[in-house]
């Protein structure tokens, strides 16, 4: 099965990779920038340092033409542009060339190579190599028409590239942690906003925790808080979950009206069987009219548990309730030739609870001995100070492996269909639940106990409770 994955990390993975993507942007545009700007700063600067030193050609007596080109001042620059400019001083090369082409003076270095264009009075720029191939060099050739030759002056263009990245490295150097900090910031911000956002869903999520089949009929899925993209979803559960009602209703309605039905006929029979001579036959035919009986009237013990009746929770004098119990119901077992014990019935614990409820489980308990214990076994029934109903039996107890909570329905101890349903602990089960209690085996060395937990009623001066 696919893992779920958790949208606050998913969402802090987005946003630290696009975060990490929108800054590498940034940078590469604004080194783009940086670069193209520089390069126009350059290439005005190189057209006016070539009309200000062709000013400084001059044509001697003999003819030739001599270019007195002036020292380049050295100025000390900051640190981290210290040895930017490439190359020996001095930082432009030139050219002197006549309208043959014929270089009539140049620089020791970085001298523009190529003939020049046009004369052309003003600066023209382009980019080329120099005499020694190096490059390449930003060049701008003027002709001064007046000597007839052109001044072609260079500057490399790796002074602008070294320019830049020293530049960059510098500002990645002062303002990399602050931008590390911001992309914290911003991925923190990002998951809290989205865990605020989801506080809504988490809370429809605890109001599905708390939906079971004894609520059905009444709880449903508040979506108010929720974001609205999971509205949908919320309005399809509570569907699903009154889909679901209705069709409980209808098993209940079925099971209680096949029950009602089938009572008629069974007693008739039972009555027609008794009013026959006594023979093999007819007491094994007895026993599963009996037996169908008592499934009948756990079917519907069941529906009325699974279904919308309102049973009264009320503050209950436990062994007072239990005691009312047993004075009805134990005569019969123990006239069948079983023993009934009772302790702790005058324990003044008051519990949580409902007395119809309360009768059922004691009864299905001791219908249970009297179906799977030998005649002359002992029950005992006892009530602890913290409102627990203890109920075990002397019999064979129930067979290794049985479980000690949740027991499913039509689970039987023995594979005799005529010993019993398999409903029984489950209904004790489910009045339990619906009192708000517990239901469980407790382990013994001999025979079966059966544990109850009931809440505890702190106020017992309290009457009805809901």
């Amino acid at each position: 099965m696919r893992r779920a994955y958790r949208l606050d990390v998913r969402l802090a993975v987005v946003v630290t990779v696009m975060s990490a993507l929108t800054l590498i942007g940034a940078g590469t545009i604004l080194s783009m920038e940086f670069t193209r700007g520089q390069f126009a700063i350059e290439e005005r600067g190189l057209s006016s340092q070539v009309e200000e030193w062709a000013e400084l050609l001059r044509r001697e007596p003999d003819g030739t033409v001599v270019f007195d080109r002036p020292a380049e001042p050295s100025v000390e620059l900051d640190p981290p542009y210290t040895g930017l400019l490439s190359g020996t001083r001095p930082v432009y090369g030139y050219t002197v060339t006549d309208r043959a082409g014929t270089v009539l003076d140049r620089s020791d270095t970085n001298a523009p190579a190529g003939r020049p264009g046009p004369a052309d009075p003003e600066p023209v720029l382009l980019s080329g190599l120099t005499l020694d191939g190096t490059g390449p060099v930003l060049i701008a050739e003027l002709f001064v028409p007046e000597l007839g030759v052109w001044l072609r002056l260079a500057r490399p263009r790796s002074d602008v590239t070294a320019l830049t990245n020293t530049f960059f490295a510098q500002s990645l150097e002062e303002l990399g942690w602050a931008a590390l900090a911001m992309l914290v910031v911003m991925v923190i911000t990002a998951v809290t906003i989205v865990r605020v956002s989801l506080r809504g869903l988490r809370r429809v999520a605890a109001q599905a925790e708390r939906i079971t089949f004894d609520n059905l009929g009444h709880q449903r899925l508040a979506g108010a808080s929720a974001p609205a993209e999971v509205q949908p979803l919320i309005a399809a559960v509570n569907h699903a979950l009154d889909s679901i009602r209705t069709g409980a209703v209808v098993q209940r309605d079925f099971s209680i009206h096949a029950a009602h039905e089938l009572r008629t006929p069974l007693a008739d029979l039972k009555l027609r069987l008794e009013s026959l001579a006594s023979d093999p036959d007819r007491d094994a035919a007895m026993q599963d009219i009996d037996a169908m009986a008592r499934l009948i009237e756990q079917l519907l013990q069941i529906a009325r548990l699974d279904g919308s009746t309102v049973f009264s929770l009320q503050s209950l004098h436990l062994g007072e309730t239990v005691a009312q119990v047993l004075q009805e119901a134990a005569p019969r077992l123990v006239s069948a030739g079983w023993s009934i014990e009772a302790d702790g019935l005058d324990i003044p614990v008051h519990i949580i609870g409902d007395p119809t409820l309360i009768a059922l489980i004691l009864r299905n308990l001791l219908e249970n001995v009297r179906k799977h214990t030998p005649v002359g076994s002992t029950v005992n029934v006892s009530i602890s100070d913290d409102g627990t109903l203890l109920v075990a039996d002397s019999g064979p107890g129930l067979p290794r492996g049985f479980p000690r909570s949740n027991f499913a329905r039509f689970v039987r101890g023995n594979d005799d269909t005529r010993s019993g349903s398999g409903l029984g602990l489950s209904i004790c089960e489910t009045a339990m639940r619906r009192m708000r209690g517990t239901f469980s085996l407790d382990p013994t060395v001999s025979g079966a106990a059966f544990r109850m937990a009931f809440s505890s009623d702190q106020r017992p001066e309290i009457g009805q409770m809901s």
